[in-house]
């Protein structure tokens, strides 16, 4: 199950500039279900009580400015819970990830 989280009291800074996604056993990047190749972006959450990071997994091609301190603008948040024997966890992932207010890489 997807759960679409209200990004409207979060801000966001980018903590590690995007990767692509990779197969473990083919090393090629992985794509979605419409064939946008897969990233991966390791963000900081803020709200009034405190700070979370987390990964966020996103289509396309990563935006001009989306790098390591710049604030961004994410779109589109889900979680998903996943499980895999006896693991489990969540995962998160946005339809699209910018930089906020026109930021460029360093600006921060």
């Amino acid at each position: 199950m997807k759960l679409p989280i209200d990004t409207a009291a979060l801000n966001f800074t980018c903590s590690l500039a995007p990767e692509p996604v990779m197969d473990f056993t083919s090393k090629q990047q992985k794509a979605d279900a419409n064939g946008e190749p897969l990233y991966s972006v390791e963000l900081v959450a803020f709200t009034d009580e405190g700070a979370q990071v987390f990964t966020v997994k996103f289509p396309g091609s990563p935006a001009p400015g989306v790098a390591r301190g710049v604030p961004v603008k994410v779109t589109g948040l889900v979680v998903s819970d996943w499980a895999m024997n006896d693991r489990h966890g969540l995962s998160f992932r946005a339809t699209k990830i910018e930089a906020a207010h026109g930021q460029k890489a360093g600006a921060a």
